[in-house]
């Protein structure tokens, strides 16, 4: 499975660049168009940040002529280059980033799969045979991510406690009662105290917090403001803003944005792109298999108000509320400062260079 994997990555990576650089208009006057379909089959997917569409301009021989290049989606594929080779190179021993680069394709083809079917009845009268195209691509490329995704979860064992059995101490004479509830208490408790594998530290859950707030900005970015560019969405978010102000409606996107970000990910594989960082993983407490209509209340748990301050109590609400906690997985070395440093440095780069177009 190592080699697939990386013969894959590598294939796609060295394949997926070279497409931004093509002479797409030379192309068109040739009518050789189906060469960009064929080509589109290791087209990256795009990613934004808000309204910043970070993008390098290269002069071409006309003037006043350019070649537009999404550099978030370069810096995506190199980041996918990166943690194939280091994945390939140490055994199958460092996952970070490759992880962190298969989950971050899983959850935007799905966001395209599903744009893409929502649009299917007019896209089939139109261009009937390359929308069944591009949806088989969908397909194709979410069924390699997601084994490669579950064989990569496979190799990550979680790290384990010497569990100390505990008998609570229940006071059953006759002139003092016990109610039930504190019974229940106590035995909850006792189910707490006894999870045997170690719990993820309040850094991690903060730094969780923050990454993957970023990188929900990131993937939905381009479906949300690009919809904008359709007239009738237009009218519509501005209608709809001017009932309950444009703020609101910004944190409606995000929120929606979260809930699907966090199906996709914790629901099916119980980890985020954050986690593939931080190395932890979503479990259950009280159930000895998590299952998704938990992850399900989980993810909606996170809409309540405040919610994410909860964390710096003892367990957090979308903790505690759907019986679940973030563990630690095992750390075969402490690289977690470098890749998050290696991707704070690309991240930052690319911002800059979208902010610096805006003037």
């Amino acid at each position: 499975m190592k080699n697939k994997i990386t013969i894959v990555t590598i294939i796609y990576c060295l394949l997926s660049i070279p497409i931004y650089f093509l002479d797409f208009e030379s192309i068109v006057k040739n009518n050789t168009e189906y060469l960009i379909h064929i080509l589109n089959f290791f087209n990256s997917i795009r990613f934004d940040l808000l309204l910043f569409e970070n993008e390098l301009e290269i002069p071409l021989a006309e003037e006043g002529s350019y070649r537009i290049i999404p550099l978030n989606s370069i810096i995506f594929t190199f980041i996918l280059l990166v943690g194939s080779l280091l994945f390939y190179i140490s055994n199958e021993k460092k996952t970070r980033l490759l992880r962190l680069a298969m989950l971050f394709f899983f959850i935007a083809k799905s966001i395209h799969f599903v744009f893409l079917l929502f649009n299917i009845a007019e896209s089939i009268k139109a261009y009937a045979f390359l929308t069944l195209y591009y949806i088989f691509i969908d397909i194709f490329w979410l069924f390699l991510t997601y084994k490669a995704i579950v064989y990569l979860n496979s190799l990550k064992e979680l790290i384990p406690i010497e569990i100390k059995e505990i008998k609570p101490e229940i006071i059953t004479n006759s002139t003092e009662r016990v109610s039930a509830r504190e019974i229940m208490n106590q035995s909850l408790e006792k189910k707490a105290i006894q999870l045997p594998f170690e719990k993820a530290s309040l850094g991690d859950r903060f730094l969780n917090y923050l990454l993957d707030t970023f990188f929900v900005i990131l993937i939905f970015s381009p479906y949300i403001f690009g919809l904008a560019k359709s007239r009738e969405y237009r009218d519509s978010i501005n209608e709809l803003g001017s009932e309950i102000g444009d703020n609101v409606v910004f944190i409606l996107f995000i929120a929606i944005a979260r809930i699907f970000y966090y199906l996709l990910s914790e629901g099916i594989f119980h980890i985020s792109p954050a986690k593939t960082l931080t190395e932890t993983r979503v479990i259950s407490t009280s159930e000895p298999k998590l299952n998704f209509s938990t992850l399900v209340g989980r993810t909606f748990i996170r809409l309540i108000p405040f919610e994410a301050f909860s964390f710096f109590g003892k367990n957090g609400w979308h903790d505690e509320l759907s019986n679940t906690t973030v563990v630690k997985e095992k750390q075969i070395e402490s690289t977690k400062i470098y890749s998050i440093l290696f991707l704070f440095i690309l991240f930052i780069a690319s911002v800059i260079n979208g902010i610096w177009d805006k003037f």
